[in-house]
């Protein structure tokens, strides 16, 4: 009988560990997601740089994040030269990521052009939603 309850004991400890382990696993594994803005056509914004050191310091920590860096652009315009001006800002994020040390291996471009625009805010104006479009969004997943 005294057998029957260690053993009882025992796996319900050995149930929450774990249960805590799966938990804290989790916390590493979730996806996570990054803005980078441009000021203007190919320029980045100030505080980009900073964003992109802090997602390789990320990458690094977490060999297993790949990026999927997605660049976005205004919606006035051709749609074709939108396009290329997207792809040109993920081109631009991601050659940073690499060279921060970033295996190219783990990072993927994609670029919408103005094919996927934000919803426009309420008290937003023309210049600040164009503003607003022009951004490479990053998404960290675990693979």
């Amino acid at each position: 009988m005294e057998a029957k309850r260690f053993f009882g004991l025992a796996l319900v400890i050995l149930a929450i560990l774990i249960a805590a382990g799966l938990g804290f696993v989790g916390r590493d594994q979730q996806t996570r997601a990054f803005t980078i803005d441009f000021q203007q056509g190919r320029t980045l914004a100030d505080e980009s740089d900073v964003v992109i050191a802090r997602i390789a310091t990320l990458m690094s920590r977490q060999p297993r994040y790949a990026a999927l860096v997605v660049g976005h652009s205004g919606t006035r315009g051709d749609s074709s030269a939108n396009l290329e001006l997207s792809r040109e800002r993920a081109e631009i994020v991601g050659r940073q990521l690499s060279d921060e040390g970033i295996d190219g291996d783990r990072i993927e471009i994609h670029a919408v052009g103005g094919g996927e625009p934000l919803t426009r805010r309420d008290d937003e104006d023309e210049r600040s939603y164009q503003q607003r479009l022009a951004r490479v969004e990053i998404e960290l997943a675990y693979r």
